[in-house]
């Protein structure tokens, strides 16, 4: 049963993150699923690991992500989480990092942001992409997002980077 979770999931991941295009969430708009093309791009040849500890926005929120990232794709882990209520949570990868905002409130430096999937109540949560879905983004992925869609609200933001402790890891630029 978990295998066939997953493996929906991976073709739900897969079919949003292909072909889609990065949502400003400042806007009502229809989230639109595109069909995953029969074959497979050239896997990457690259493999990292990006980790980010979340920090709060609208509501308390902790936790951890890490998206691996290898020749079969990349999955995304987010562990011991604990967030606030909300109607609609989503889980959604940006190309912005927090930066200090108004009144010392931490915002993202950008609007644009990719729906992963359903932010599901528990403490560890894992989004399976395969590798097409990975490489064909428009930009690169430096944060993670609990967002709740319905109040057009981020509830915690992760700002990913590479772990000192791994040595084949590439660090990501966010200049």
């Amino acid at each position: 049963m978990k295998r066939i979770a997953v493996a929906v999931l991976a073709g739900i991941l897969a079919a949003g993150l292909t072909g889609c295009t990065y949502a400003d969430p400042g806007q009502e708009q229809e989230v639109r699923q595109a069909e995953s093309p029969a074959t497979p791009s050239t896997p990457s040849a690259r493999s990292k690991t990006l980790v980010g500890t979340f920090q709060s926005q609208a509501v308390a929120t902790t936790g951890t992500a890490t998206i691996e990232v290898n020749e079969s794709g990349a999955i995304l882990q987010l562990e011991n989480m604990a967030t606030g209520p909300g109607d609609d949570l989503r889980v959604m990868l940006s190309p912005g990092t927090l930066t200090p905002g108004a009144g010392g409130v931490s915002v993202l430096s950008s609007t644009k942001m990719l729906e992963v999937g359903p932010f599901r109540a528990g403490a560890t949560q894992r989004f399976v992409m395969d590798p097409q879905a990975w490489d064909t983004m428009p930009e690169p992925v430096l944060s993670v997002v609990i967002y709740n869609y319905a109040t057009k609200t981020a509830y915690g933001t992760a700002d990913l980077s590479a772990p000192l402790s791994s040595p084949r890891a590439t660090s990501v630029n966010k200049g």
